[in-house]
C-alpha cells in the first residue's frame, strides 16, 4: 500500500502530500461546481458565503499538518479559488488578476491563509493549548528576551530532506521567530493573538 488515510488526510510512503491535494481538489471542485450550477454569480454575496463555508475548508482541512511544498500542488490548490473568484465576479481568464479579484471580493489566498493557520496552530504548541508538550518539538533560542522583538523565538533545526524540511515543527520556525512582539501579547490569549495575527498578515 502506497498511501494510508488517517482521520480524512491521505499520507504516503514517500512523504509527498500529492495524493491528498489531488482528493481534496478533485472534491472541492465538484462542489464549486454545484455552487456555480445553482447560484452562480446571481449574488456575489451568498456564492461568497457558501464558497467560504462549503468549498474552501475542503482545501485547508488539517493544514498546519500537510500544507504542500510542491508548486504543482501549491497550484492545484489555488486553481479552485481563481475558478470561484471568476465565477463570483463574472469574468473571463486574464480579466484581472487573481489578487485583484481576491482583494475585491475581501479573500485572502489559501497558501496565506495556510501561514495564518500553521501560526496559530505554533502558537498553541508553545503555549500548551493543544496538548502537546511544547519541549517535545521545539526549543527556545537563548538570545536574551530584552533585545528580541519576539521574546518567544525558538532555535532553527538542520534538515536535510525535503520532508522533514517541510514539516510544521521545522518550517514554521522562521514565521515565528519573524513575528514582532506586540502579535503575540503580554498574555496567554489565543483569540487576541488570532486577532492581532489577522490584521498584520492581512488575511481574511
Amino acid at each position: 500500500m502506497n498511501s494510508n488515510q488517517d482521520l480524512g488526510v491521505i499520507m504516503s510512503r514517500d512523504l509527498f502530500w500529492s495524493n491528498h491535494v489531488d482528493a481534496s481538489v478533485n472534491k472541492a471542485n465538484k462542489v464549486l461546481g454545484l455552487l456555480k450550477h445553482t447560484i452562480g454569480s446571481k449574488n456575489r454575496e451568498i456564492f461568497s458565503v457558501l464558497y467560504r463555508s462549503l468549498v474552501r475548508p475542503l482545501l485547508e482541512y488539517a493544514s498546519p499538518v500537510r500544507s504542500p511544498y510542491l508548486v504543482k500542488d501549491k497550484l492545484a490548490i489555488e486553481s479552485i479559488q481563481r475558478r470561484a473568484s471568476r465565477i463570483a465576479l463574472r469574468q473571463k481568464r486574464r480579466e484581472m488578476s487573481y489578487e485583484e479579484r481576491c482583494e475585491l471580493l475581501g479573500w485572502g489566498t489559501l497558501e496565506r491563509r495556510r501561514e495564518y493557520s500553521s501560526l496559530v496552530e505554533c502558537y498553541k504548541t508553545v503555549f500548551e493549548l493543544n496538548g502537546l508538550e511544547w519541549r517535545d518539538y521545539f526549543e527556545y533560542c537563548n538570545n536574551n528576551p530584552t533585545r528580541s522583538n519576539n521574546p518567544f523565538k525558538l532555535r532553527m533545526k538542520s534538515a536535510r530532506l525535503n520532508a522533514f524540511k517541510h514539516s510544521f515543527f521545522v518550517r514554521i520556525i522562521k514565521e515565528w521567530n519573524n513575528l514582532p512582539q506586540y502579535i503575540l501579547g503580554n498574555d496567554i490569549n489565543i483569540n487576541k493573538f488570532k486577532y492581532n495575527l489577522k490584521k498584520w498578515m492581512n488575511v481574511s
